[in-house]
């Protein structure tokens, strides 16, 4: 659920699924699969790394990339990740990747008589789908409701009734407008919508995923 913190998602689970976890530590098993050198490293490059590893290839180009593009048809080709332009900024300094807050500093100062200078030095400008809010519509679709209710968060297991309920009522009520709000929203339902689609075809309850909670407890760096 990107950056909602990880005492707020767990006021979303269920108490099963805080079972389950509960004997779990992500960080002794992160630890565990960083290479041996990894401690000697710069905090730049330990992060670096890190977002290369995790938050790269599961979420970026997937999520936000393979598969948007693919689901209509469209090949995603990233020249930033050419394997020699990658193989090039990996061997340069962290001073030249991001110059105190100023990021992609030496790609900026490359393409600086490229690119109009109000476009090269404004802000980040993130992009966003719709997110919570657009499912609270007149035309939103009618799994929304269906998935985010009390009976159906009872069937799957993964979040607290209680929880749930609250969260889509403040997006009812109009009062939601965090992003961690937007996130956490967008978590439970996508949630929902996978475990409806590959764990219960036929609509009938079905007992919490431990499989899922297996799966997620082995993911690796590889």
């Amino acid at each position: 659920m990107g950056a909602y913190s990880p005492t707020r998602l767990r006021l979303l689970l269920s108490r099963e699924v805080l079972a389950e976890l509960r004997s779990h530590n992500p960080i002794e098993e992160l630890e565990a699969r960083l290479p041996a050198s990894y401690s000697s490293w710069s905090p730049f490059n330990q992060a670096e790394y890190l977002e290369l590893k995790l938050l790269l290839p599961g979420y970026i180009l997937s999520a936000q990339g393979d598969r948007m593009a693919m689901a209509h048809s469209v090949e995603g080709r990233y020249p930033f990740l050419d394997h020699r332009v990658v193989e090039f900024a990996s061997k340069l300094p962290a001073h030249l990747k991001m110059k105190v807050l100023i990021e992609k500093y030496l790609l900026k100062r490359a393409t600086r008589n490229m690119i109009p200078s109000k476009i090269l030095n404004r802000t980040k400008q993130p992009y966003r789908a719709p997110d919570g809010k657009s499912f609270f519509v007149s035309d939103a679709p009618v799994y929304v409701r269906e998935l985010l209710s009390e009976s159906a968060i009872g069937d799957t297991g993964i979040f607290d009734r209680q929880a749930v309920a609250a969260l889509v009522n403040k997006f009812g009520s109009d009062r939601a407008s965090s992003t961690k709000d937007n996130m956490a929203l967008t978590g439970v339902l996508s949630t929902q919508l996978l475990l409806h689609q590959f764990s219960n075809q036929e609509r009938r309850p079905y007992e919490p995923c431990t499989q899922l909670i297996s799966s997620l407890k082995s993911t690796t760096l590889s």
